[in-house]
């Protein structure tokens, strides 16, 4: 049994080479081990098949393990990342949803490419269908894709660049959030609702986090690198005053986004709220 108490630190959102992350399992436990960090959780987009080698190899090095997802999913016309930890991974429809997600992904990467193909580039679909991708280097094949032929230079670049006018494009319509919400407590799960303030908005907190409160989310992520110190004690406070989970994760995609560091920002069990979620850590 591994110890975890009050000062144990933890990162509880990080991917892998399966989603969108370039480091191997055995690469984030390394990663993780020189942090110091004591329990950690993988949460690859919309996908599972990493969960349990990383879970051994965590284990193996003292680490404790919670099994996670991020699940894609939509609210009025906006995408919102669930993290869906301790689930039953064998529940039908936890894996029905993952694969319609991962189908809709596939499918806005065609698309995009068939946009820019519009759009005058010079860029052969069959070509594109032949491409293999490696995960090692993170991203997905679209962009890696339009990267290898000097079209874009990165991600950045292809967001505010090629797809400046067009954005929906990148954006597919999931599944409903009060419907990934349940699909994950059907499997014997918990939802939090991960990075609310990912990108710049001006609501406040109270407000937009009792939208999620309303369609049954069982907490937030507080700590997250695109949150500063004033949304994570005001998310910190409503999950307090609502008797809700509050975690931290560093959202970390190894050299995919190089700005981002496991274990950072820097939290502990004490900061959080993340005792209903033992029951599912392995150790």
């Amino acid at each position: 049994m591994i110890n975890l108490n009050k000062d144990s630190k933890i990162d509880l959102h990080i991917h892998s080479n399966a989603s969108d992350g370039t480091l191997s399992p055995e690469e984030i436990v390394k990663e993780a081990k020189d942090r110091e960090l004591k329990l950690i959780s993988l949460t690859d987009h919309d996908e599972m098949k990493n969960t349990e080698e990383i879970q051994k190899v965590a284990l193996k090095n003292n680490i404790a393990f919670l099994p996670g997802i991020e699940i894609s999913s939509t609210l009025n016309g906006s995408l919102y990342h669930i993290l869906a930890y301790g689930t039953d991974n064998s529940n039908f429809e936890l894996i029905k949803l993952l694969e319609y997600n991962r189908d809709l992904l596939e499918n806005r990467n065609n698309q995009s490419i068939k946009y820019l193909i519009d759009k005058g580039y010079d860029i052969d679909f069959s070509d594109y269908e032949k491409y293999k991708h490696n995960p090692k280097r993170g991203g997905w094949k679209a962009l890696n894709y339009l990267i290898d032929k000097k079209i874009c230079t990165d991600i950045h670049d292809y967001f505010n660049r090629l797809y400046s006018e067009e954005k929906h494009i990148l954006y597919p319509i999931f599944s409903d959030t009060e419907n990934v919400i349940n699909t994950i407590k059907k499997a014997g799960g918990i939802a939090i609702l991960a990075h609310p303030y990912y990108e710049k908005d001006i609501s406040p907190v109270d407000k937009k986090l009792n939208i999620f409160l309303e369609i049954g989310i069982h907490g937030v992520e507080c700590f997250h690198p695109n949150h500063n110190q004033l949304i994570i004690s005001e998310c910190l406070k409503f999950c307090k005053e609502k008797n809700l989970i509050s975690t931290a994760g560093s959202d970390f995609h190894g050299k995919f986004i190089s700005t981002r560091s496991i274990g950072y920002p820097v939290a502990k069990i004490k900061d959080v709220y993340v005792e209903p979620l033992f029951e599912y850590i392995k150790r």
